[in-house]
């Protein structure tokens, strides 16, 4: 494996442990056994690495979304879609995953908002089934707010350590059916 994979990875574990303030590059370079000047041939600084870590974590989350739900129709299967999208994330790389999940407070101000992003691609969802008449009228925002909510949470109580090693499709089922409730609720 080439240096800057390596990099990207011990910093993912170097955030993860210590957070993106808590880290330094004397640590991320331990951990890939590379030169701190390494780091900087790829980076101009340690937060240039964590947003692209977070930004490239965002895209993918915001693709699977794209795909999963564009590929279906009715409620339930985007419902379904939409938890698909984010254990599909999750199971393949959970240090990424939890990263993007625990530091969402810290990059989104950095974000440049296209339409593209895991919230915006949600809310468009329940809007266009809300003008099919699919679901019951609401605020598109609110509903996406706690329809995503459900499986946050649990992801973020997996990263926690509250549910054990399981994948986060393990509990997929369930939240499909926390997410389908939260959408018809009125």
């Amino acid at each position: 494996m080439s240096a800057k994979p390596r990099i990207e990875r011990a910093a993912l574990e170097v955030f993860a442990a210590h957070g993106v303030d808590g880290a330094t590059t004397k640590l991320i370079a331990a951990r890939a056994e590379v030169s701190e000047g390494a780091i900087y041939r790829h980076w101009k600084s340690k937060d240039e690495l964590a947003i692209g870590l977070f930004m490239a974590a965002h895209k993918r989350l915001s693709d699977l979304i794209e795909t999963e739900a564009g590929a279906v129709h009715g409620v339930a299967a985007k419902a379904a879609a939409l938890v698909k999208a984010y254990c599909t994330a999750a199971d393949e790389d959970w240090t990424l995953f939890s990263f993007h999940l625990l530091q969402l407070h810290h990059f989104l101000p950095y974000y440049q908002d296209d339409g593209r992003d895991p919230v915006t691609l949600v809310e468009t969802i329940i809007k266009h089934a809300m003008l099919k008449m699919e679901l019951p009228p609401g605020d598109p925002r609110v509903v996406a707010a706690m329809a995503i909510g459900v499986i946050t949470q649990t992801a973020q109580n997996r990263a926690y350590g509250r549910l054990g090693e399981d994948a986060l499709s393990a509990h997929a089922p369930l939240m499909t059916a926390a997410v389908l409730a939260v959408l018809k609720a009125r």
